[in-house]
């Protein structure tokens, strides 16, 4: 059985007992039943992991001490930003999920012409906690040992006025190149831009062309936002980066 891995926002030392947070007690106690003696992986997103075992239970807490650093890398040598369109919920959810898995080293939601979802001002810091909780769950199961960076959203124009040294690619239909025919010495790091269910306008595309930004197709079929982003993911991992 695989050893269970949990996210630790504080430092963390060889030899070092403390308690688990109640969001983690509830994940290792009361979700995987786990009891004194047994083995976990801590990680606080800052390289390496630690082994660990619990310590202590009780009805509400339980304690753990740490046994042993592993200097461990999983980051992809790839620097890769998604530059994601905001999707229906539970869409949007799904990408965050597997760009991680991925090996995404920033997430950065969009705000487009086209997106059917919005986000109210009010509610912005509601959704973040919500895209971290996503991330952390996803680094605890892909086995990373550092968490991806999560902006704020932006609008396109917003985005697209920033500083940027390395490539900038837009996923658009159309006769464009595909992402296997780039240059092998593309520049990095790399941001890749998914619009939303309908897709970027045509303004839109023009706009990040004029910006500098190069259009790339997955070819003719049409995908799903979700699925497109994925697809491109694994394709620049696979020709850049470690997959």
């Amino acid at each position: 059985m695989r050893i269970p891995r949990f996210y630790i926002t504080d430092a963390l030392t060889v030899g070092q007992a403390f308690p688990l947070p109640d969001s983690t007690f509830r994940h290792a106690v009361q979700v995987l039943r786990l009891n004194v003696g047994e083995p976990l992986i801590l990680f606080n997103g800052e390289g390496g992991e630690y082994a660990a075992q619990i310590h202590n239970v009780s009805k509400r807490s339980a304690s753990v001490l740490i046994e042993a650093f592993a200097e461990i890398d999983t980051e992809s040598p790839l620097q890769l930003t998604l530059v994601q369109a905001i999707i229906k919920p539970d869409k949007m959810d799904f990408a965050l999920q597997k760009a991680v898995e991925l090996g995404v080293a920033t997430f950065q939601p969009l705000v487009t012409q086209r997106s059917v979802a919005r986000i109210g001002k009010e509610k912005v810091d509601k959704k973040m906690q919500h895209w971290e909780g996503i991330m952390v769950a996803a680094c605890e199961q892909s086995g990373r040992t550092r968490m991806p960076q999560l902006n704020a959203p932006l609008e396109l124009d917003d985005w697209l006025e920033q500083p940027f040294e390395g490539t900038r690619l837009i996923l658009a239909p159309g006769d464009y190149p595909r992402i296997n025919s780039l240059p092998l010495d593309l520049p990095t790091p790399v941001a890749l831009l998914i619009g939303p269910e309908g897709g970027f306008s045509d303004a839109e595309v023009a706009s990040c062309v004029q910006a500098g930004v190069t259009p790339v197709s997955l070819g003719p079929r049409i995908l799903r936002a979700e699925t497109a982003s994925i697809t491109a993911l694994a394709l620049l991992q696979h020709h850049y980066g470690d997959l």
